[in-house]
């Protein structure tokens, strides 16, 4: 999966939050914010496309989480950012 053009995460007074820098979405309004964790899983998809099991990996190499939470995470990320057409498999 990858992050589709135009889709940026920024800092906004100690908050991550999704912006849309393009012009071939008209419709995105919504603010949608990210944990740590789904911060974390955003750099990696900017760096390239991954797969789950990639995301799986890296969250938990670089964070002390259990397989089951870091797969829920994972899951919630994937769900809310398809949801909006932000990622595409």
């Amino acid at each position: 999966m990858r992050i589709k053009e135009g889709f940026e995460l920024k800092n906004i007074h100690g908050e991550n939050i999704i912006v849309y820098n393009g012009d071939a979405v008209k419709d995105f309004t919504r603010s949608i914010s990210l944990s740590a964790n789904s911060a974390f899983l955003w750099s990696k998809l900017k760096e390239g496309e991954k797969s789950k099991e990639e995301l799986l990996g890296l969250l938990l190499e670089n964070y002390d989480i259990s397989t089951v939470l870091a797969l829920n995470d994972i899951d919630i990320f994937v769900k809310t950012l398809k949801k909006d057409g932000i990622i595409e498999e």
